[in-house]
């Protein structure tokens, strides 16, 4: 009975339409359907010099400090901001990512290839559609962890929202790199629901990017072209 609900163009239509705020939302490191790129949320515009000198330590040249104190700190925040619902930390973290976002230089290309690619699970965001998965669940099942890997010599990425008895909401995509900004756009070509045996194919085209703030080998910290802020931990660091 599932299958043929499921196979009917309004079943799928109305999935596709509860599912992709969260397959927009989390992207691994998409590039971009829009053509404001450096104005939409006030990115610094390109550096002359993108040579940066590694004068931030462990930060690789990303920020002119070498202390740890605010990545340190979003971190922290992060891990006690229930995934973003406690509003009281997030105004803390949003205003920190910004205070981030004014120090940022781009990395240049090889740099920002070698940083962000692979695999990334969000352990925070401002995203409601996330945020709501991490609250209700999806079709009865409690939900796991967003996330998703990223080719960046590939240009390609897949992203995830997985549920703990096997379900899962998946999109692969293409990405861009525009290193002045440290930024990583995307289209998204195809989504899927994952249920047990399962898999339930949802076309559509869609995109939208992410600004890498920070990141280093085990946190990355971005905004989105939405305007919502996340931040990342690699797979094999704790939440």
């Amino acid at each position: 009975r599932a299958k043929n609900l499921m196979a009917l163009p309004q079943a799928r239509a109305a999935l596709l339409a509860a599912i992709l705020p969260a397959l927009l939302a989390h992207s691994p490191c998409p590039s971009g359907l829009r053509k404001t790129f450096s104005t939409t949320i006030g990115v610094r515009p390109r550096s002359q010099n993108p040579v940066l000198r590694n004068r931030a330590g462990i930060f690789n040249g990303l920020f002119d400090f070498g202390a740890t104190s605010q990545p340190s700190k979003l971190v922290e925040l992060a891990r006690k901001s229930n995934r973003g619902r406690n509003a009281e930390r997030n105004e803390e973290m949003v205003k920190a990512v910004d205070e981030l976002r004014k120090s940022m230089k781009p990395l240049g290309l090889e740099k920002l290839k070698r940083m962000v690619n692979g695999s990334w699970v969000e352990m925070w965001t401002t995203e409601d559609a996330v945020l709501s998965f991490a609250k209700n669940g999806f079709l009865g099942s409690e939900f796991d962890f967003a996330g998703g890997s990223i080719d960046m010599y590939g240009d390609k990425f897949t992203n995830v929202v997985a549920f703990k008895d096997g379900k899962a909401v998946e999109a692969d995509g293409v990405i861009k790199i525009d290193d002045a900004n440290n930024r990583v756009s995307f289209r998204f070509n195809v989504a899927k629901i994952k249920l047990g045996g399962l898999t339930i194919p949802l076309p559509f085209s869609a995109g939208g990017y992410i600004d890498n703030v920070y990141v280093d080998s085990k946190y990355r910290i971005g905004v989105d072209s939405r305007g919502d802020y996340r931040v990342y931990r690699r797979p094999n660091v704790s939440p």
